[in-house]
């Protein structure tokens, strides 16, 4: 029986001859090192040499990438905008849309080739100058899917359209599809990212632009990262839109500066004797958590989502439960018991739920203290909440009018308002000592012929002092459902 053994890997001529004079011991101590140093110098070497060369090819390999994103811009500019621009197939507003910001970057990539023509050497140089504005290609990105189904419509609509393109991308100086030369910028930076990586991989941390290419490293990386969140909040904003269309009536309104969508799916929730389950559609968003009914018509077809209850995330805490992929939401006195289809996205669920609740008690720490009035909403109030409320979820006391509070600093000066702790018996009692003496000595000091002035100025007491305890009654009626009773408002709000 034959046996094939794996082929043993084959050692360099300096650890071959390294091996041999060490089992051998053909010279003599003092030789012998000398020869083994000078093997150590020759493999330094090689290595050296080889750490150059990839260095050398990953540098040229940005330069003849450079050249042909170039190319592919000027195809799409030479076969595709200009022509297209001079036979008016599309309207101005359509071609803006899908070329509109080709030509600037082909100018930006411009001047970065003629960066690196001038110091092939020293690429970090050239990156480092015009990485910041790589960030141009946000607006190419942002409107880059949009753009696509624009060509698509097109291509569908209009048969004309359709087959120039179709000749012109079967030209033998073309021999590309529109589709792929248009996503080419949307790969550029992340290939420069990756161009740059493996450059420095290879330059050793001795070399004079090696910390300068950590730095175009990074703010290459900047660039990227600028151009992804602004896609990925693009495509937020447009999912939000489209959920809020999904919502009955159009309530609650969903739509607002610094939300965020962070999941959203199908999930079992059990009724609270658990007898039953019912589907129902979550949405998560940075700031409440909200399930809907799903009605008759289709998913995400208008009016096809219906409200159900909305728990601000402040006061939600998430459970495992010991079923897998079943886990348990508490707001206040609302108990959620659900249930996912698999047990992934029940860990999926509950992950990004505890992460979101983490990420909202930080971002509070550095802002202005939440009301703690703020409860779980359900049906019917969840489909009134407005814009106000949303914004403003503590409802504001109601301030005295301008003319009562004139009023009251001239009958009590030593003490412009009713202060919120302070008991209702006191604030009557102070208000009654406060108006009588001024009341008696108004009287006393008045001629016996003014009675007209007197009676004036004491008909003008009244509607004051009217005014002033029907303040107080207000403030009263509010300690009490706040402290003793600690009713709910009329109209819940929420934020």
């Amino acid at each position: 029986m034959t046996v094939y053994n794996t082929p043993q890997q084959q050692l360099t001529l300096s650890a071959e001859l390294r091996h041999v004079i060490n089992q051998n011991h053909i010279f003599t101590t003092r030789t012998r090192m000398k020869v083994l140093s000078a093997l150590d110098n020759i493999s330094k070497d090689s290595a050296k040499e080889k750490e150059n060369s990839l260095r050398a090819q990953a540098i040229h390999e940005i330069l003849t990438s450079e050249v042909n994103y170039l190319h592919q811009l000027e195809v799409i500019m030479q076969f595709f905008m200009e022509p297209l621009k001079k036979k008016s197939f599309i309207p101005q507003d359509t071609y803006m849309t899908l070329f509109g910001h080709v030509e600037t970057l082909y100018n930006v990539n411009g001047a970065l080739f003629d960066e690196l023509k001038r110091n092939p050497e020293n690429i970090a140089a050239s990156f480092l100058k015009l990485a910041p504005f790589f960030k141009l290609y946000s607006v190419y990105a942002y409107d880059y899917k949009h753009a696509i189904a624009v060509l698509q419509d097109l291509q569908k609509t209009n048969p004309v359209l359709s087959s120039y393109i179709a000749n012109q991308e079967c030209r033998p100086e073309v021999s590309t599809k529109l589709m792929s030369l248009l996503i080419a910028p949307i790969q550029r930076i992340p290939r420069y990212r990756l161009l740059l990586k493996k450059v420095i991989s290879h330059t050793s941390t001795s070399h004079p632009d090696y910390s300068v290419l950590l730095a175009s490293l990074r703010e290459v990386e900047k660039a990227a990262d600028h151009i992804n969140s602004l896609v990925q909040d693009h495509e937020n904003m447009q999912r939000m839109l489209k959920l809020q269309n999904c919502l009955y009536g159009g309530k609650p309104r969903i739509v607002m500066p610094g939300r965020r969508l962070l999941k959203e799916g199908t999930l079992l929730k059990v009724s609270p004797h658990g007898r039953k389950s019912h589907p129902r559609y979550f949405i998560l968003f940075n700031d409440m958590l909200m399930y809907c009914k799903m009605r008759c018509c289709p998913l995400m077809e208008p009016n096809s989502l219906k409200c159900c209850c909305i728990l601000p995330l402040k006061k939600c805490t998430v459970d495992e439960i010991l079923s897998k992929g079943m886990f348990k939401v508490t707001c206040q006195n609302e108990v959620l018991i659900l249930c996912s289809a698999t047990g992934e996205e029940g860990d999926a669920w509950i992950s990004t739920m505890r992460k979101a609740v983490k990420q909202y008690h930080e971002c509070r720490q550095t802002l202005r203290k939440d009301s703690s009035s703020r409860r779980p909403v359900r049906r019917p109030y969840a489909c009134d909440l407005s814009q106000e409320d949303l914004l403003h979820p503590v409802k504001r006391m109601k301030t005295i009018p301008k003319a009562d509070s004139q009023a009251f600093k001239e009958l009590y000066p030593q003490g412009n308002s009713v202060k919120r702790k302070k008991s209702s018996t006191d604030a009557c009692n102070t208000v009654v000592s406060a108006k009588k003496p001024r009341y008696d000595g108004a009287v006393q000091s008045a001629p016996s012929g003014e009675t007209s002035t007197t009676q004036n100025a004491s008909l003008t007491w009244c509607l004051q002092g009217t005014q002033i305890l029907r303040y107080v009654a207000s403030r009263v009626r509010q300690a009490i459902q706040k402290h003793l009773f600690k009713l709910p408002s009329a109209i819940p709000v929420f934020r």
